[in-house]
């Protein structure tokens, strides 16, 4: 009887393959975004003379895209600080840890939030809407997490 209950107590919870899914899918595009975040500064320069000389080029259709190119380091360096926070959050939930989920939600939010506060772009609703499918999804798989 005593031998039942220590192996409810230790059996380990199994992660859902849904979960691991959205997890993998949040290592890369996290992975993506630190290297994104690491060369934009570098090259931004080169970007945007090769952007602005292009013979199809459209000042009203890139402008906003060209203040993002030329924002600098510090929205740079912030935007890597928030994606190391989203790829923690989906490391936690890998891990089963409900917190993750509240680290991965907030670095979102912010980083979704960080163009129209640092750069005065105006809210990209359209830019919502993968953070916000991946953010119901982990939030369906609460349930497994500890």
């Amino acid at each position: 009887m005593e031998n039942e209950s220590n192996n409810s107590n230790n059996e380990v919870t199994k992660r859902p393959q849904f979960l691991s899914v959205l997890c993998i899918l949040t290592f890369i595009n996290s992975g993506l975004g630190i290297i994104t975040s690491l060369l934009t500064p570098m090259v931004s320069e080169q970007l945007v003379s090769f952007i602005t000389s292009m013979p199809s080029y459209e000042q009203n259709l890139t402008q906003e895209g060209l203040i993002i190119l030329k924002a600098g380091w510090g929205y740079y360096l912030i935007a890597l600080a928030l994606i190391s926070g989203s790829l923690t959050g989906a490391i936690y939930m890998w891990k089963l840890k409900r917190i993750g989920f509240h680290f991965y939600t907030i670095s979102n939010i912010i980083l979704f939030c960080l163009p129209s506060v640092m750069l005065g772009l105006n809210f990209d609703l359209i830019g919502l809407v993968m953070p916000g499918v991946f953010i119901g999804l982990y939030a369906l798989n609460l349930k497994y997490m500890q």
